[in-house]
């Protein structure tokens, strides 16, 4: 992804909420809005060939169409990400969407410069939920970690924490390297090791050599 744009696509049912946010991402940095929606079954026929890198998806109460849409591209698009935005937040939104496979959770009255930080942690592999711990974050992801299967797609943050176990570093010394938490380290772990299908860190380690991410 370096060097190029993050890919963002756009769901709302409201679409002077699409226009808003497009406008704001296309001033705010290296985005690249490339696609928007109204409705989950759009957006479900648009993304396949447009290949974004982070999703963004409002969120209602109700929520069902944008979880369905979060829950597709887990299973049909893994390498898209999903940042949900939401105009009324509600602790049992938080946990559905995180549930579901989101990276990021954002109140729609939170700052735009929240948003931006949100899509770019996801499109990197990492968690964000506005005004919550960080720790809290981990513990949502935890049902959707324990469901990874084999030969997922590995992000550049579990590619990151891969290289620092490859050598030898602990969770502790990795989160402070990666300026996370120790228990968001040991999410995004869990999830590299079942993506991986990996029984210990001796294949991790093989997985780092294999890719030439470490030297022999």
């Amino acid at each position: 992804m370096a060097g190029r744009p993050i890919r963002v696509f756009l769901l709302d049912g409201q679409q002077l909420v699409r226009q808003a946010v497009a406008h704001l991402l296309s001033s705010a940095g290296p985005f690249e809005v490339v696609g928007q929606a109204g409705a989950a079954e759009e957006a479900m026929a648009q993304v396949p060939a447009l290949d974004p890198d982070v999703a963004v998806v409002g969120l209602t109460r109700s929520a069902q169409g944008g979880l369905e849409l979060v829950r597709w591209l887990r299973t049909h698009r893994p390498r898209t990400e999903v940042v949900a935005l939401v105009a009324a937040p509600a602790e049992r939104l938080q946990r559905s969407a995180f549930e579901a496979g989101a990276r990021g959770f954002v109140p729609a009255e939170a700052a735009f410069d929240q948003l931006v930080d949100a899509i770019r942690s996801a499109a990197r592999g990492d968690y964000y939920l506005a005004g919550i711990g960080r720790d809290e974050v981990a513990e949502y992801a935890s049902p959707w970690v324990e469901q990874q299967p084999p030969g997922g797609h590995i992000t550049p943050r579990e590619r990151e924490l891969a290289v620092l176990l490859a050598d030898g570093y602990s969770s502790r010394e990795a989160a402070a390297v990666l300026n996370i938490s120790v228990r968001t380290v040991d999410t995004h772990r869990a999830s590299l090791m079942r993506k991986l299908g990996a029984r210990n860190l001796a294949d991790v380690v093989k997985y780092c050599i294999r890719n030439g991410l470490v030297g022999v």
